[in-house]
């Protein structure tokens, strides 16, 4: 039962590994107004998202989809592979899962919503302390919240109304750990992003793009922002449908 929801992001990383490679930029200071939208965005007791990213390597494409919402204490998170095409002429079927952060407690799906034991599709674990739970780590990692301090350490001009374009540094650790959970770990080159804040102050879009240091990956990630300071409610599964990791015991 440990295969679980972030495991699906684990599988990303793995499938990622089959377009390993090293990759720079060029490091500055986001200008006032972005770096001024970004801080508000961060400070937005929650909203809704959607976070796309495709890497091509040699014409072969790898994809990750995610959709959730979140607050300060309360994230939803579901996502899913794309179906992946070896050289050979093989195919790896996309891969979905689901996590759940209420309160203390995470849940996790099973990849692909497989029953582990009869109707249990659900792993829970207590996180009290969300700085020693890895697992709780990933999740955060699938939010906008990295994606947002990654521009905090950026180079960024005005290119129109709303509208900032400009460098990432690869080298910065910020940008590095902000996008190795989206990337599988694979480290892109002349990254250049787009950002668009809306008239409401707060940023509404972020595309990334680059390319690895041998120029053959391509990376894409795009997120959408929307439904700021709405209230993110989830219900959580219902009781005979998780095992309680933390109890070791089947919650009936």
């Amino acid at each position: 039962m440990r295969a679980t929801a972030v495991t699906v992001a684990v599988v990303f990383v793995a499938l990622c590994a089959t377009f390993t490679v090293l990759a720079g930029g060029k490091s500055g200071k986001p200008r006032p107004r972005l770096q001024a939208a970004v801080a508000r965005t961060e400070q937005v007791g929650s909203e809704r998202y959607g976070i796309h990213v495709r890497l091509t390597r040699d014409g072969a494409p790898l994809s990750l989809h995610i959709h959730g919402q979140a607050s300060r204490h309360t994230v939803s998170v579901n996502m899913h592979t794309g179906t992946v095409h070896l050289a050979d002429g093989t195919s790896i079927p996309g891969r979905r899962g689901a996590a759940l952060l209420d309160g203390q407690f995470l849940y996790e799906l099973a990849p692909g919503g497989a029953a582990a034991y009869g109707p249990v599709h659900w792993l829970r674990l207590s996180v009290p302390s969300p700085s020693s739970s890895s697992d709780l780590r990933t999740v955060h990692a699938l939010t906008p919240a990295p994606m947002l301090r990654v521009l905090e350490s950026a180079s960024a001009r005005r290119s129109g109304p709303g509208t900032f374009r400009g460098t990432l540094a690869y080298d910065d650790p910020v940008v590095r750990n902000g996008l190795s959970s989206l990337t599988g770990g694979i480290q892109f080159r002349r990254l250049r992003f787009t950002v668009t804040v809306g008239s409401d102050g707060l940023v509404h879009r972020i595309v990334v793009i680059g390319r690895t240091a041998d120029g053959r990956t391509a990376l894409s990630l795009r997120a959408q922002l929307y439904a700021f300071g709405r209230g993110v409610h989830v219900t959580p599964p219902a009781p005979g449908t998780f095992l309680d990791r933390n109890l070791d015991r089947l919650k009936i």
